[in-house]
């Protein structure tokens, strides 16, 4: 029993003071190489915006390229007709004031408003409706009265009927203006009545589409 003894006693001394190996030690670089990222190849988004840079951009029909003819109506040609017979026979009264109404400048100013929005314009007799030619016309129709005593209205009537070269209408534009003559009658104020008419038709003239 004692020898059993002993013998555990030697080999439990064995274990106690028997010599420990070092664990493994693992090598680590000093500078560990990454692994390679792989790169996402970029869009070329620049080439399509170059071709559409490249594209020609289509122009937008203008008015001022355009040019109009403008036809007189007959009711144009009799309303000019009377206004000029008006102004005659008020010069002929013995010390009547000058008349402020002047027909020559209707005409004149109505293409004053249309060179505002067309490149060219022409106003054409009436020997000249029927001769051929390309391009935009515009029949303008003149209506027009002038008051006489006090208190009589004066009133003006524009329209303005725009047509293809094909004689096709393409829009109407109608204005209208009208004033009082005052007290005295020194004055008819039919200028105004007539600036107020063209007025009203160069604000419609901007939305005139073709």
């Amino acid at each position: 029993m004692k020898l059993v003894s002993r013998i555990c006693l030697v080999c439990c001394l064995l274990a106690a003071t028997a010599h420990r190996l070092p664990a493994p030690i693992q090598e680590i670089p000093e500078n560990p190489t990454p692994a390679p990222i792989e790169r996402k190849s970029k869009r070329t988004l620049n080439a399509k915006e170059s071709m559409s840079d490249k594209a020609p951009a289509k122009k937008a029909a203008s008015m001022t390229d355009q040019e109009v003819r403008v036809i007189l109506s007959e009711n144009t040609r009799m309303s000019l007709m009377h206004l000029r017979t008006y102004v005659e026979t008020g010069e002929k009264i013995p010390f009547a004031p000058k008349s402020d109404v002047r027909p020559d400048e209707i005409l004149e100013r109505l293409r004053q408003v249309l060179l505002s929005r067309f490149r060219s314009v022409s106003i054409l007799n009436g020997s000249s409706i029927r001769q051929p030619g390309s391009g935009l016309v515009m029949v303008f129709d003149l209506q027009a009265h002038v008051g006489m005593t006090s208190g009589e209205k004066n009133t003006v009537s524009i329209i303005g009927t725009f047509k293809d070269a094909s004689g096709k209408p393409i829009q109407t534009i109608t204005a209208a203006g009208s004033t009082t003559v005052p007290y005295p009658a020194w004055r008819t104020h039919f200028p105004e009545a007539f600036s107020a008419a063209l007025s009203e038709f160069s604000q419609k003239l901007v939305n005139y589409r073709q």
